[in-house]
């Protein structure tokens, strides 16, 4: 099983959350497996590093409770409404026989040499993730799907993905769309209305050919 990196925490008790929030920990919870739920605080710096790597949701981390390492992956983190900044997270355990859903970022790559994008077509994303369930020591960290050879009309669907073994999409009976690429929108140009009013011009010629038919006379 891949550990993607650690993250240092400490034990807390029940009650007010802001203590350790001024401490620059973030209260949390580990549950899962057969062993009880535990209450930690986590290192903010550390979880900002992690976060920053990429690929945060879809990745295993060791949270280090002293001498006691616990496996884990992030399941859910609660945000300040305010400021946005994460006041809560909840981590599952997980060992090598535990199965997960996690979702897994779609990268779409080579749009440079795509036909359609080169004409003017507009890459018009479905999904920036795949849901699925798999066993949590074969996650991948992300789909990368090639937009070569590409056209307008064309589509990118769950079929483009190559799943791994033991892999299966959440959505199950549908081979949903990721990405299209769609025809550029064309701008119509504003119609002249044409008026009755005569231009001075036209005026100009109509008292001419009044002077002619009175001359004429």
């Amino acid at each position: 099983m891949k550990i993607s990196g650690n993250i240092p925490a400490k034990e807390r008790k029940k009650g007010n959350t802001n203590p350790y929030l001024n401490e620059g920990l973030i209260p949390s919870i580990i549950y899962g497996g057969k062993a009880d739920p535990t209450m930690v605080a986590v290192d903010k710096i550390q979880l900002k590093k992690r976060f920053d790597e990429g690929g945060f949701y879809s990745k295993i981390f060791e949270i280090e409770l002293g001498d006691k390492k616990e496996a884990v992956i992030v399941k859910s983190i609660q945000r300040n409404k305010v400021k946005h900044n994460p006041i809560h997270i909840d981590f599952q355990r997980v060992d090598e026989k535990t199965r997960i859903i996690i979702s897994v970022p779609v990268e779409l790559i080579d749009q440079e040499t795509s036909p359609g994008l080169k004409q003017g077509g507009v890459l018009n994303v479905v999904r920036r993730e795949i849901e699925l369930s798999c066993l949590a020591n074969n996650i991948p960290e992300k789909f990368v799907i090639s937009l070569e050879g590409k056209e307008i009309g064309d589509d990118i669907r769950l079929s483009s993905v190559t799943l791994g073994e033991g892999m299966k999409p959440t959505i199950l009976g549908r081979d949903f769309m990721l990405a299209t690429i769609q025809a550029p929108k064309v701008e119509k140009e504003p119609e002249v209305q044409e008026t009755e009013e005569s231009t001075g011009e036209d005026s100009e010629n109509t008292e001419e050919k009044k002077e002619e038919e009175k001359a004429a006379e």
